[in-house]
């Protein structure tokens, strides 16, 4: 099974014109982490709910679909 979410997460990010660190920075998180993410080094699955919420509100992506996505 392939993790789609760091894909999705590039991607998006890419089409609304945002750097990693506008991300991370507007997420409330260390660049690093939001890189992680991003390389499927760490598993966006298993993130604090928290993060997972900021991510997606950054991002403009609803938390559901990547739910959705990674429990395929």
């Amino acid at each position: 099974m392939t993790n789609k979410i760091p894909a999705i997460l590039k991607e998006r990010r890419k089409e609304l014109g945002l750097t990693q660190i506008e991300v991370a920075m507007e997420s409330g998180i260390e660049l690093q982490q939001y890189q992680r993410f991003e390389k499927g080094i760490r598993p966006f699955e298993t993130c604090s709910f928290k993060i997972g919420l900021r991510v997606c509100a950054a991002l403009e992506l609803d938390p559901y679909d990547l739910l959705f996505i990674s429990s395929r």
